[in-house]
């Protein structure tokens, strides 16, 4: 019997149809775009709102030459971040003092209760010997206010390096120069010749790709699952199984809820496309991104996606099927979901090293080579080879799962009572039709 037939048409259009028009769907496909966005501005709030949030720093020194130097470091940071010049951060407001040891650790005793209470920021005393071993003491109500020491430390560092500087009767711009950090420019090496690695651009590409891939097959499959218990549970399934065999039904399903999930996949990737095409000047005109995305890339990433999708939908349809009710379906999900929990972990190891042997590993093995083949492909030149075994590798895992699932769907759409065993299951896995 031809399993792509009128009846599986009409059973992928009325999917297609109740999928893409539905206010799920619609909700989905705005969101999860918004969602990062809210995530982003969020984290960029808190920051600003904890920014300032660091209490009186109090600054003793040794000796009034460092002290002195200090003040002034200071007082010249203005409005500039220490850690990402030429950003708009208040530096911490501090008051100046000379101590010895003895008069800090009377100082903090004092004070205790005021640096409980965060009202004292920070004790920070940089005695003279700092200019030898570079090591000065900070107090606090915590085991680091990050916030405070990220603030301070380039800074207490240029003050040693200048009072070490002077003291020997170097020339200051040494000073200047030691200051520096190295630059690192970051070249790609291709089959076509070198280019910009972009920095951290490429990286974010990988990381957005690893997050669309993961939430699309979660936020596609899962609804799915719900829906054939739901008309398994309502005996709904009966009066359809009439018409149609479950071979079309299952069939129908799956393909029309992948064609609605790589609608809603093209529609997230649209921005990246336009940005990267130069057509949104006004997100270009944010920062100087060096994106390398090609056709190829996109088509590999979409294509990559079908078959995922349809993979994970065939498995979410057959643990529908087999129990009566979603709570049981959700409980034994566990295994399915690590499914795509751990290859998803497994793409954020490979970003920081995508040329590493579990990357190259992990883009070729069943299940994995979903998440993890995209966020290595934009990190490094892969081989075709590498792409071709990966693509035989998801149509082989798709076509063993849907021999799988198809008989688990066959054998237990019907069925009511009892949750079947993993032993049952096991023997309808090994029945040949």
């Amino acid at each position: 019997m031809q399993l792509i037939n009128y009846r599986t048409r009409a059973v992928i259009k009325r999917e297609v149809k109740q999928q893409i028009f539905s206010k799920r769907f619609i909700f989905t496909t705005l969101a999860l775009p918004l969602f990062m966005l809210i995530v982003i501005g969020l984290q960029f709030l808190f920051n600003h709102l904890n920014d300032g949030d660091t209490g009186r720093l109090y600054v003793f020194a040794e000796s009034q030459a460092v002290l002195d130097y200090l003040q002034t470091e200071f007082e010249s940071a203005g409005r500039e971040t220490i850690d990402e010049p030429g950003t708009a951060t208040a530096p911490p407001v501090a008051r100046f003092d000379l101590a010895s040891r003895e008069a800090l650790d009377t100082f903090v005793d004092v004070n205790r209760e005021e640096i409980l209470r965060g009202e004292i920021g920070g004790v920070l005393y940089v005695p003279d010997s700092a200019l030898q071993d570079k090591r000065a003491l900070f107090y606090s109500n915590s085991t680091g206010n990050q916030i405070l020491l990220n603030r301070i430390r380039l800074m207490i560092n240029t003050v040693v390096l200048e009072a070490y500087v002077n003291a020997q009767n170097l020339d200051p711009s040494i000073i200047d120069f030691v200051r520096q950090n190295v630059v690192i420019r970051n070249i790609r090496v291709t089959d076509a010749g070198n280019e910009d690695a972009g920095g951290g651009a490429q990286q974010a590409v990988a990381i957005f790709f690893t997050f669309l891939l993961y939430f699309s097959l979660l936020i596609i499959a899962a609804p799915v699952m719900g829906s054939v218990n739901e008309e398994k549970v309502s005996r709904v399934i009966e009066v359809v199984l009439s018409s149609v065999s479950a071979s079309e039904l299952m069939a129908g399903k799956i393909i029309g809820s992948a064609i609605a999930g790589l609608a809603q996949m093209s529609i997230w990737l649209l921005p990246v496309v336009l940005f990267v095409s130069g057509s949104l000047p006004l997100l270009m005109s944010l920062g100087e991104l060096n994106i390398q995305l090609d056709v190829f890339t996109l088509l590999y990433f979409l294509l990559n996606y079908l078959l995922g999708v349809l993979t994970f939908l065939s498995i979410f349809s057959a643990f529908g099927a087999m129990f009566d009710n979603p709570q049981d379906a959700q409980s034994a999900m566990f295994p399915v979901l690590m499914l795509i929990v751990a290859p998803f972990l497994l793409a954020f190891t490979v970003v920081n090293n995508p040329a590493s042997t579990i990357g190259l590993v992990g883009s070729m093995l069943p299940f994995a080579a979903i998440l993890v083949m995209p966020a290595r492909m934009v990190l490094i030149d892969i081989p075709g080879w590498q792409f071709g075994v990966a693509i035989l590798v998801n149509l082989l895992t798709l076509y063993l799962v849907l021999l799988l699932c198809g008989k688990i769907y066959r054998f237990t759409i019907l069925m009511t009572g009892k949750s079947p065993s993993w032993k049952e299951i096991y023997k309808w896995a090994r029945y040949k039709d």
